[in-house]
């Protein structure tokens, strides 16, 4: 996210891979929002979770906005519900930075809300099976009764009935049985040694992880200028510290993009009235897929010593996926207020954009629009 061709990051991280619930099935993870920001504001939270976990098992209380350069605590609840089956669930807390950039840059980010959001790392969430039902005790107790009711009717019998006449009544006797009971154990959890991982190729990386039994998870890429491209520069989970075996650890990769070389509009050309020109770019890395686009005015002073013409800073922001790609349309005020209008005169920009929004040096076109 940029605000006048500078970069506004928030940046929320977890110091917890993993919890495991207890029988009441709720706990508490702490995330950390950090302001890399200018401005003080409340970013937006929700959840990224799989395909078996449920995002309303996640809820947050209320927090501070934090203030450029500071950071703030994050406790997100979890509350899954009995009927949730047991095992191993993932979700990750999405921040979406505060708008406040203007009413037309506001509304050109909250169409595309994913264009500026970031995600903490993978949280594990380990649910336990129910406990298995309480033993009952052998009710004992109806075994007696039952002797006693037989020695009574014995008794009985022996007293009333008649000597000689065989005894033509058999006792019942009672049958007790006891359904044996099952108890589920727990699965045990099984740590082993995160890998260190920076430096390495990308593959060279998914390897180890696999080796160590961790799975490769979600690879971004940025400008790094420590490394070459194609390095590791980031992972998830710290070299050395232990995991539970399956465990998640992201990836980041170092990349190295060129400028972009803009062969559409021509540079200094007209563009009828009332349009913006289309802007064709060639870049000879693959691997981007994002570009920021950013439209600057021609603004003209008039004073005793003559008219002085400069551009404005950046009048509107816009995230493009492919190399062409028309901008909106700025506001030109042509007429002279308080001895300052546009010339007509603008300037387009384009910046390759890496996975955590960093943008690199422009490719520039100075364009006319007629009027």
């Amino acid at each position: 996210m940029t605000e006048n061709g500078k970069n506004e990051k928030w940046v929320i991280t977890t110091a917890t891979p993993e919890v495991t619930l207890g029988q009441d099935r709720a706990a508490e993870v702490t995330f950390t929002i950090t302001n890399q920001s200018r401005r003080t504001g409340r970013p937006g939270i929700d959840f990224h979770t799989g395909p078996e976990t449920d995002a309303a098992w996640f809820s947050v209380e209320e927090y501070p906005r934090p203030k450029p350069g500071a950071t703030a605590p994050l406790v997100v609840k979890i509350n899954v519900p009995q009927t949730a089956p047991a095992g191993r669930y993932e979700f990750q807390a999405r921040l979406t930075p505060p708008l406040g950039l203007g009413a037309q840059r506001d509304a050109e980010l909250s169409d595309a809300p994913e264009e500026t959001s970031v995600l903490s790392r993978r949280v594990a969430v380990v649910v336990p099976a129910p406990p298995a039902p309480e033993k009952k005790p052998f009710p004992w107790w109806i075994v007696v009764a039952a002797a006693l009711a037989v020695l009574v009717i014995g008794v009985v019998t022996w007293i009333v009935w008649p000597e000689g006449e065989p005894e033509a009544a058999t006792t019942p006797q009672p049958s007790v049985s006891a359904t044996p009971e099952v108890s589920a154990s727990p699965v045990p959890v099984v740590m082993v040694a995160v890998p260190k991982l920076i430096g390495l190729p990308p593959a060279d990386a998914k390897a180890a992880l696999a080796k160590a039994g961790l799975v490769a998870g979600t690879v971004q890429f940025g400008w790094d200028n420590t490394r070459g491209p194609g390095a590791v520069t980031r992972q998830s989970l710290p070299g050395g510290a232990s995991a539970a075996k399956g465990s998640t650890v992201d990836l980041g990769v170092s990349a190295a993009a060129a400028k972009p070389v803009i062969s559409q509009p021509v540079t200094n050309s007209s563009v009828p009235p009332g349009r913006m020109p289309v802007v064709v770019w060639t870049q000879p890395d693959s691997w981007p897929v994002r570009w920021l686009l950013t439209v600057q005015i021609e603004r003209c002073t008039k004073s005793a010593f003559g008219e002085v013409c400069q551009l404005t800073p950046a009048v509107s922001s816009q995230v493009a996926t492919a190399r062409e790609f028309t901008p909106a349309m700025p506001t030109l005020n042509y007429a002279t207020v308080n001895n300052v209008r546009d010339n007509g005169w603008v300037t387009v920009n384009v910046h390759v954009l890496d996975d955590y929004g960093n943008a690199t040096e422009a490719g520039s076109v100075r364009v006319y629009l007629e009027h």
